[in-house]
């Protein structure tokens, strides 16, 4: 079994009008199996730029819950982005 925490960063796009929303609806990784943290961080020269850094038992544990959503939910939810954005997955080191 793997032991280090896999670290999960991704940066959105939001429109300005559901900056809140979408900065609210991290709150629901809270639930997820495998969760470990989450922090959110805002761009001071974008302030619809947000990068989200969580931390997760492993990889598997964050796309099963991407994965859980039914897919009007993450229409939704991607509704809220004005671009793509951009995410990778790193291993924890000491």
């Amino acid at each position: 079994m793997n032991s280090k925490i896999v670290v999960y960063i991704g940066t959105l796009h939001a429109k300005p009008e559901f900056i809140d929303s979408l900065i609210q609806s991290f709150e629901g990784l809270k639930q997820a199996a495998g969760y470990i943290s989450h922090e959110c961080y805002r761009d001071l020269e974008n302030r619809n730029k947000l990068t989200l850094v969580e931390q997760w038992e492993n990889k598997e544990d964050h796309e099963n819950f991407v994965n859980s959503f039914p897919t009007e939910v993450m229409e939704q939810w991607l509704g809220m982005l004005s671009q793509e954005g951009e995410d990778s997955y790193f291993e924890k080191l000491k």
